[in-house]
């Protein structure tokens, strides 16, 4: 009974991590990019409201496109 728990438990940790791809593009929550960026949602917000991170608004769910993310924080490097 053991091994079945373990596999649902590993079949459960993967679906979480695994996320489709739309046009071979990964999308994240607003979670996801908090976590990523070390920012707090109320900041995530701040920067929807000033256009600075880009966002896509679906059934009712916010979704940010990870190469967005990434080209922000190209765009932005400073050496």
């Amino acid at each position: 009974m053991s091994a079945i728990s373990s596999v649902s438990k590993r079949i459960k940790e993967v679906a979480q991590i695994h996320k489709p791809l739309f046009d071979g593009e990964h999308f994240l929550t607003g979670k996801e990019v908090c976590e990523r960026l070390y920012i707090r949602p109320r900041t995530l917000q701040d920067y929807r409201d000033r256009r600075i991170i880009p966002y896509i608004l679906f059934a009712g769910k916010i979704l940010y496109k990870e190469s967005d993310l990434e080209r922000l924080l190209e765009d932005n490097y400073k050496e």
